[in-house]
């Protein structure tokens, strides 16, 4: 079944899709310039296979197949504390890449094996983890010059006469037809799930000849480097706002026309402070209303615009769960959301874990927003002495901020906000090429859509 080639694949691309603010994408054009051919509409050239209608001439195979080796990583001992060589874990493991954003390092102590070496280019398979994430797959781009894998995760290593590149069998294994059937051999519970060896070599691929497997990398290639410079624009935008706010929320910059001190006031002389109730969880009848239900965790939005959960107006006659009006701010009360703020795009009920501030025409809310945002890990140190932080109303109304004058409260908070719109559109672009991403790896993959060789 092998299909070997000795021609080179033309990758030789017209161009690549750079991302510019306020530009939206033609994924129809685009994929004209990238030279891949319009989609078939009828099913010539193609045949019926169990993953679905592929082009007569791909093949379909087996992991076991087109494996040349696999091996799970070390067991090593380890921790977050900077010291010793990095170790890559199940946690690192994201759909297609790896994500060092925690860090994990090998204890001095440990004898390390070579083979549990990482190489450029290795592919990663996350054996452990939850339903949702166990088989997750990603490749190592020399995040780190020198790092490990632990033993949740498994090396793949493929046959060159099957597979040309490890970063097309990347993108064929963070394709649906993959994820769908690596979900069905996951056993164990909701939170411990696992996929084994054995499992990954009964795994099935479609694969087009050696140069349209190139070409197809090269193609998704170049839209993963349009989302990595479309990330660095976010990122460099979020640093740009994290400085604003440092100048503007200390008083270290004043815009022209202002001057005098700040005056320090306590928060609970500014406005009104409340917390709402949850309505009984043994009541079928107070759930699924058309109250949206406000829950802490949804704060991190910092903008909720959306919630998982709704209440009835029984629930809210039986309960004391409060109403919040579209703009209320709200402060996260408990646990691993304490102290986090936002603003409230909806009207909405929110429960004890949750507190609601509305401001009086001395304090801009707007601007109690950023500065909240801004010096609440401060406060935190302040209000709490180790352990995970329970916050109340009267904690928060003795904190101590410093304000300018409204006019000048306002001038804040419009140009820290201007920053957010700016970092939001970008958001929206880089959303945009993930989901056209999306779509061409699902056309590509599948042979729905042919590229030119």
């Amino acid at each position: 079944m092998e299909k070997e080639s000795t021609s080179n694949p033309n990758s030789n691309l017209a161009c690549h899709p750079e991302p510019v603010e306020g530009q939206t994408y033609d994924p129809v054009k685009m994929k004209e310039r990238l030279g891949v051919s319009s989609e078939t509409s009828a099913k010539e050239g193609y045949k019926q296979t169990k993953l679905g209608w592929i082009p007569e001439e791909w093949e379909i195979y087996k992991f076991k197949e087109i494996l040349k080796s696999t091996r799970l990583g070390g067991n090593y001992n380890n921790s977050s504390s900077a010291i010793g060589l990095p170790l890559i874990k199940m946690g690192n493991i994201g759909r297609g890449i790896i994500n060092i954003e925690n860090k994990y390092f090998i204890e001095d102590s440990e004898n390390l094996s070579e083979d549990h070496l990482l190489k450029n280019g290795d592919i990663l398979f996350n054996t452990r983890n939850t339903l949702d994430l166990v088989g997750k797959v990603a490749i190592w781009k020399d995040e780190y010059k020198t790092a490990y894998y632990n033993s949740n995760l498994l090396r793949l290593v493929f046959k060159d006469r099957y597979v040309s590149s490890n970063e097309f069998i990347n993108y064929c294994l963070n394709s649906y037809n993959s994820i769908k059937q690596l979900r069905g051999f996951a056993t164990g519970t909701t939170s411990v799930a696992a996929i084994y060896d054995r499992d990954v070599k009964i795994l099935k691929v479609a694969l087009p000849s050696l140069p349209e497997q190139q070409k197809i990398a090269t193609i998704l290639s170049t839209w993963d480097a349009a989302i990595a410079k479309q990330q660095k624009l976010i990122a460099a935008k979020q640093q740009y706002k994290k400085g604003l706010m440092q100048l503007l929320l200390t008083g270290e910059k004043r815009f022209d026309g202002f001057g005098g001190e700040w005056e320090e006031i306590k928060l609970g002389k500014y406005g009104t402070m409340y917390s709402g109730g949850t309505p009984s969880r043994a009541v079928k009848e107070f759930y699924g209303g058309n109250i949206p239900w406000i829950k802490s965790g949804e704060l991190n939005q910092g903008l909720v615009v959306t919630v998982e959960e709704s209440i009835t107006d029984l629930a809210l006659k039986n309960s004391s769960a409060k109403i919040v009006q579209n703009g209320t701010l709200l402060l996260a009360l408990y646990g691993a959301t304490a102290g986090v703020v936002a603003i409230t795009d909806i009207r909405g009920a929110i429960n004890q874990a949750i507190l609601a501030i509305e401001t009086n025409e001395q304090l801009n809310k707007l601007f109690l927003y950023y500065l909240l945002k801004f010096k609440m890990p401060r406060y935190l140190e302040n209000l709490v002495q180790g352990g995970q932080p329970n916050l109340n109303g009267g904690m928060i109304k003795k904190i101590k901020i410093k304000r300018p004058s409204v006019k000048e409260q306002e001038k804040v908070a419009s140009v820290l906000s201007t920053a957010d719109k700016e970092i939001g559109l970008l958001q929206k672009e880089l959303e945009q090429l993930q989901g056209q991403k999306r779509g061409l790896m699902q056309q590509l993959l599948t042979g729905a859509v042919r590229v030119k060789i």
